[in-house]
Formats: C-alpha cells, sequence, structure tokens
C-alpha cells in the first residue's frame, strides 16, 4: 500500500481515532490534539507539521517499531510503550489503523470493569 501524502497521516489518524466507540479530544499547550478513551489517553497528534503520531503499543510491539526508521520512542510515554511516528510516510494507512485500533483496545482493557462494559454496549449498538 502506497505511503501517506503529506497531511494525510494526520486526517486519517484525526477521522479513525475520532470514530472509535467512547473517544474524547483534548487540544493541549504543546499544541497536540490528544485522544483519550475513559480518561487514559491512548493517541496523540500533533496540529503543526510535519505531523507527528504517537500511540501506546504493547511491549513487543514497541520494541519492534522503534526498530524501524522514522519511527522513535515517544517523548515522556516511552517507559510506558509508547511511539512516534515522526514521517508521514513511513506506515501504510493499514498498518496504522491496526496500531491505533490496538493501542484504544490496550487502554479499554486497563479501564475499571464497568466501564469496560459501558464502552463495550456502545460497540454493540454502532
Amino acid at each position: 500500500m502506497d505511503a501517506f501524502k503529506p497531511a494525510a497521516m494526520f486526517d486519517h489518524t484525526l477521522n479513525l481515532c475520532q470514530s472509535l466507540p467512547a473517544v474524547t479530544t483534548q487540544k493541549k499547550w504543546d499544541n497536540e490534539l490528544r485522544f483519550f478513551v475513559g480518561e487514559k489517553l491512548f493517541c496523540m497528534i500533533s496540529l503543526d507539521p510535519p505531523h507527528r503520531v504517537s500511540f501506546k503499543c504493547s511491549q513487543p510491539q514497541y520494541h519492534q517499531l522503534i526498530s524501524r526508521p522514522g519511527i522513535v520512542p515517544a517523548p515522556h510515554l516511552a517507559r510506558y510503550h509508547w511511539v512516534q511516528v515522526v514521517k508521514e510516510d513511513i506506515l501504510p494507512a493499514p498498518e496504522l489503523e491496526s496500531y491505533l485500533h490496538n493501542a484504544y483496545e490496550l487502554i479499554v482493557s486497563s479501564l475499571p470493569l464497568i466501564e469496560q462494559e459501558a464502552i463495550n454496549k456502545t460497540k454493540v449498538n454502532a
């Protein structure tokens, strides 16, 4: 699959994250848009070019991803297995989607059971 065109990774990430159940967004002072499920962060995108996408991943994915050029440990969050995609032409859209869905599910699974059940109900009704 082709790599993203300039700004396409930003738009794709924004649309995907906003489409997931129970996701809220918050713009922070560092000019990043942050995506939360429950009250936990699972993805961030920089609002200024060059757009960077940061997301939570599993420990094996973390080590695999940071071995690729253009993907680095996410500043301030690497110890929690977060990576940052610093170039838009690194991950094809389906691969990025898969990692973003995984980040979302990792965070949902860490929420209290009652919150997980409420989110799962919204998934079924969607």
